[in-house]
């Protein structure tokens, strides 16, 4: 239910202890506590090796809980809603943990053998309570990612328990889910005719070069399993060269490093889409999952990332305006 949070060390945004949060009016978004019920239940439920961890606390004392998934060797990392006007992450990712840990797919059997998934499904809590981009103290999770291991001054405790864990565990590579506003257009402003997703690699220029190279033949292979189904077009994401931003700091420390940004924030687009770029999401997310897991991805040729086309400009949606992020 709400509490009143006042200004200072927890933020400005009032709510009162008799209203219910803006997640929970949304309704088709998961708010902090039913991601922390999915969770439990997965842990009951789960076929195979499956734990919960609590790294850490939100400013306001939410749980920041990553599940791992899979006997592998190879560790591999999720993170999903830094931004809390962006659940479409929260809601694939969600869904893949429950086919790894509970089905008896071939794609979960080989996925959880060669592989350990490590996913922190909902990175800001406070944000995602408030449908609100920034932590309760109003500072943007993706713009701390630079400090170093045990850092005790980060404003977002929510990005250091992320860190404290990631840099230890030295994963293969780090996946970051975003959404962004919309709608982006490649020759013509058309309903349906857009980019439905939009990912990048680091370009740091003190980004690892086998870090860059790994990151690139990540998004081809987002681009070989996404492109074209549930009708998705993918592009590349217009990002910038800063080492506080995730996609370029785990770069820097020399893991592959993916930025996933689907269109359309919580405010400006319909259940329909909502279900479509699920979809996408998750053919991009099983896709790098399946190619590390059976080694094919060290096969993709990181220079076709050319053929991926750039994010084009930004229109109006039939229905609504929006307003543009960054990731």
């Amino acid at each position: 239910m709400g509490a009143i949070v006042g200004g200072g060390a927890l933020g400005t945004n009032v709510v009162s202890a008799d209203e219910p949060w803006p997640r929970e009016e949304t309704g088709r978004f998961l708010t902090h506590g039913e991601v922390q019920d999915f969770l439990d239940g997965l842990d009951r439920r789960a076929r195979r090796s499956f734990e919960l961890e609590d790294i850490g606390e939100s400013l306001e004392g939410r749980e920041l809980t990553v599940a791992r998934v899979g006997s592998g060797e190879t560790d591999v990392f999720f993170t999903a809603e830094q931004h809390g006007n962006e659940p479409t992450g929260t809601n694939a990712i969600l869904a893949e943990l429950r086919e790894l840990a509970t089905s008896g797919t071939p794609f979960a059997r080989n996925v959880t053998d060669a592989l350990t998934v490590h996913v922190l499904p909902m990175h800001n809590p406070d944000g995602a309570m408030r449908n609100q981009r920034a932590n309760a103290d109003g500072v943007d999770p993706n713009r701390q990612h630079h400090y170093e291991v045990g850092a005790d001054d980060n404003p977002s405790p929510e990005t250091q328990a992320m860190i404290d864990y990631v840099v230890p565990l030295e994963p293969l590579w780090v996946s970051d889910l975003h959404t962004q506003s919309g709608m982006y257009h490649d020759e013509k402003e058309v309903p349906g005719d857009m980019h439905h997703s939009s990912n990048f690699w680091p370009i740091a220029s003190e980004a690892d070069p086998d870090a860059v190279e790994l990151s690139q033949r990540l998004n081809v292979s987002m681009w070989d399993h996404a492109q074209g189904k549930a009708n998705a077009q993918l592009s590349v994401y217009p990002g910038g060269t800063g080492t506080n931003i995730a996609r370029n700091a785990y770069g820097v420390r020399g893991f592959g490093s993916i930025l996933n940004e689907m269109t359309g924030q919580t405010w400006d687009r319909g259940e329909r889409m909502e279900g479509q770029m699920i979809r996408i999401m998750r053919n991009e997310n099983r896709g790098i999952l399946e190619d590390t897991a059976d080694g094919s991805l060290f096969e993709r040729d990181p220079d076709r990332v050319d053929e991926i086309p750039p994010r084009g400009d930004r229109g109006d949606w039939p229905w609504w305006g929006g307003e543009s992020t960054t990731e």
